[in-house]
């Protein structure tokens, strides 16, 4: 599926096999990462730290959202990208639907290589809204 320009999908390739995905956007102010996906039977051998490594290195910054920290789980993944240099943002965002018959959800934003400010995150915010969001079934507000 081509979801229009900037949109990138990259897979990571182990013997045959794909071992992960990332699905993501090159926006004006920003790479959005929109999903980042590693096998569970490969997590912990460095391959979801090297594709954000390969990302870094496009030289832009950074952003992505992830799950409110309610468990051991999300715990985990906020410390994951943590130590790979991201930093958790203050500000309040919601993942929007993508399908008119769901909610938006709740979420954390973090970006790298430092924290974006609330100018930065608007612009972000209104990228996403303007861009990203023109492929859903959900009505924009």
């Amino acid at each position: 599926m081509a979801a229009g320009a900037g949109f990138e999908c990259v897979q990571v390739n182990r013997d045959g096999q794909v071992v992960a995905l990332v699905f993501y956007w090159q926006l004006s102010c920003c790479l959005f990462v929109e999903h980042l996906a590693v096998l569970k039977e490969c997590r912990g051998q460095g391959i979801g730290r090297a594709v954000l490594q390969w990302l870094q290195a496009r030289a832009l910054p950074v952003i992505l959202e992830i799950e409110p920290v309610v468990d051991s789980a999300t715990r985990r993944r906020l410390e994951f990208y943590v130590a790979a240099g991201f930093v958790e943002l203050p500000f309040e965002h919601e993942q929007r639907p993508f399908h008119a018959d769901s909610a938006a959800v709740p979420m954390r934003l973090l970006s790298w290589p430092v924290a974006m400010t609330s100018a930065q995150i608007n612009d972000f915010e209104r990228e996403l809204k303007g861009r990203v969001m023109l492929y859903s079934d959900a009505v924009a507000d």
